[in-house]
């Protein structure tokens, strides 16, 4: 009887965007990133994303440091092969920040993706697609639809 090699499993890449992907993205801080004015929760979410060693440290272990990676797109979208969607430290401190945003700021409407730069000026995480509200990622499975 011959023993057969096992295989690795392939890595899931399946978070991971080319830049045609995010080639249309509001950068934080653009208009159409949900910023602007009083409430720029792009730009307030980018800060903490950048000032928070979890998440920096959750994107490295993920082996998704340099790259774009898709974080939500209706709902928390899992990142290799993490437990959780949304790289949990990531996910935590998006929704801490828009959990604590005035309401005004939550129920902003954004359209298409949105995409910050870490620290690194390579690592760019996106949330977004189709016309959703930074309220909609408190929710567990928002459906994202044209509203």
């Amino acid at each position: 009887m011959a023993l057969q090699a096992a295989m690795a499993p392939k890595p899931d890449t399946s978070d991971l965007l080319t830049d045609a992907q995010i080639a249309g993205a509001a950068s934080a801080g653009e208009d159409g990133g949900g910023g602007g004015g009083v409430c720029d929760m792009a730009r307030t979410i980018q800060r903490a994303l950048r000032r928070d060693p979890m998440v920096q440290s959750a994107v490295f272990d993920a082996h998704r440091a340099g790259k774009a990676v898709m974080v939500w797109n209706g709902d928390w979208v899992r990142s290799g092969d993490q437990d959780g969607k949304g790289l949990a430290a990531v996910r935590e401190a998006i929704m801490w920040e828009i959990g604590f945003a005035p309401e005004s700021c939550r129920r902003q409407q954004v359209r298409g993706m949105v995409m910050f730069m870490l620290n690194d000026g390579i690592t760019r995480l996106v949330l977004g697609s189709g016309q959703w509200r930074w309220s909609d990622l408190l929710t567990p499975s928002a459906v994202v639809q044209d509203r």
